[in-house]
């Protein structure tokens, strides 16, 4: 009955038949945007029903500067799994990526609201902000993930090294620490925060 339903709200765009183009080498050294546009459409039209083919496919079409046809697609991909928060999650960063932060906050609320239990989207969903310098937002999402899981090192490190790329070291410092206290003996530990300051080039 969902399906169905589903089907009558959005049969039309789903069956719309994207003009036939061939992809050669000419094709993939032209426009950008119809190169996005290609590959979301065709995309769409091998996987229409999979939630998490059509956030991407969003994120091709706002990469295109396509904001309305991204909209659609976002829509059906909630419509399609409403409660899956790494859908949820996808589609709040493709809005984040392109710069429409009002839409990528009202997204990432709704992974806390329909699948609060989802650790991996929360850490995410965290880490996405944190390398966007919304630090309040990307705290709330981790301290969620914290009180779910309070034990795992690689997740307090690898939100150091977002808070980092937006140039957070401060607010990255205790999530480092708080992964050596986790595991002391565990060499892989230090290597990772290494790693990190050297990528991130958080040296001075």
């Amino acid at each position: 009955m969902r399906r169905a339903l589903l089907l009558a709200a959005f049969g039309p765009f789903l069956l719309a038949q994207a003009p036939i183009t061939t992809f050669t080498e000419d094709f993939f050294n032209g426009d950008r945007r119809k190169i996005l546009r290609a590959m979301g459409d065709a995309t769409r039209e091998l996987k229409p029903r999979d939630a998490k083919y059509l956030a991407e496919c969003g994120r091709a079409y706002l990469a295109a500067t396509d904001k309305t046809r991204a909209s659609e697609t976002f829509k059906l991909a909630e419509a399609l799994e409403p409660k899956d928060g790494k859908v949820l999650r996808l589609i709040a960063q493709a809005w984040l990526k392109h710069g429409y932060r009002t839409e990528a906050l009202e997204a990432y609320e709704l992974v806390l609201a329909r699948d609060p239990g989802n650790k991996d989207a929360a850490m995410d969903c965290a880490i996405d902000l944190a390398e966007a310098g919304m630090v309040a937002q990307s705290e709330k999402f981790m301290n969620h993930f914290l009180a779910m899981e309070g034990s795992k090192w690689e997740a307090f490190v690898a939100f150091g090294k977002a808070l980092l790329v937006s140039g957070q070291r401060k607010k990255a410092a205790p999530w480092f620490a708080r992964a050596i206290a986790v595991k002391p003996k565990e060499e892989k530990v230090y290597m990772e925060i290494a790693r990190a300051f050297a990528e991130t080039q958080s040296v001075i």
